[in-house]
């Protein structure tokens, strides 16, 4: 586990050219959770439409190992600003003793961000990941995440933040809340 989580480190890093890039690592007395993001516009196209599709990638190991790789859409509401929501989808892989699950979530979130005066310093955000039956594959029965953070940008390019995150893992035969816990965590941000 350690090596996969050492390649996913080292992969993340190589994004470093990309335009609005973001790694971090946040931890509780239970888990440890790796995510990055990078906007996928210089892959797609030069035209501006395609500047707010974004791929993430999270890495969370608990007493097993969640992993998620998602892409989604992050815009601004009408002419507020400070408020944008993201929708899209994302893939995750996860097992307990012999039940493997792959599911493929909606997700719906929203970030509003924080100034002082023109300069942002912080945001509040939300984001909630459902994947019903339909949407979920092998010994998987049904997946919810949902998450609230706080993050507090302290230097440029770094942020820490504090959330709380909520994962249940519905399998045929058993029901795991996989985490349920606060977290505390820093970020990179390009």
């Amino acid at each position: 586990m350690k090596k996969l989580f050492f390649i996913f480190l080292l992969l993340g890093t190589q994004l470093f050219a990309i335009q609005r890039f973001g790694f971090g690592l946040n931890v509780n007395t239970n888990a440890v959770e790796f995510e990055a993001k990078a906007n996928m516009s210089p892959f797609l196209s030069d035209d501006p439409i395609y500047r707010n599709f974004y791929a993430d990638f999270n890495l969370i190991n608990d007493n097993d190992t969640l992993v998620g790789l998602g892409l989604y859409v992050d815009n601004t509401f009408y002419s507020y600003q400070p408020l944008s929501f993201q929708v899209g989808i994302r893939t995750i892989f996860t097992s307990y003793s012999d039940n493997d699950m792959f599911a493929l979530p909606i997700l719906f979130g929203f970030k509003h961000k924080i100034y002082m005066g023109n300069l942002p310093v912080g945001s509040l955000g939300a984001k909630i990941l459902y994947a019903p039956s339909p949407l979920s594959f092998q010994d998987g029965k049904k997946y919810l995440q949902w998450n609230i953070e706080a993050a507090m940008q302290i230097i440029e390019n770094v942020e820490i933040y504090a959330g709380y995150r909520s994962i249940d893992t519905d399998y045929e035969s058993i029901q795991i809340k996989y985490n349920d816990s606060g977290y505390l965590g820093f970020r990179f941000i390009f």
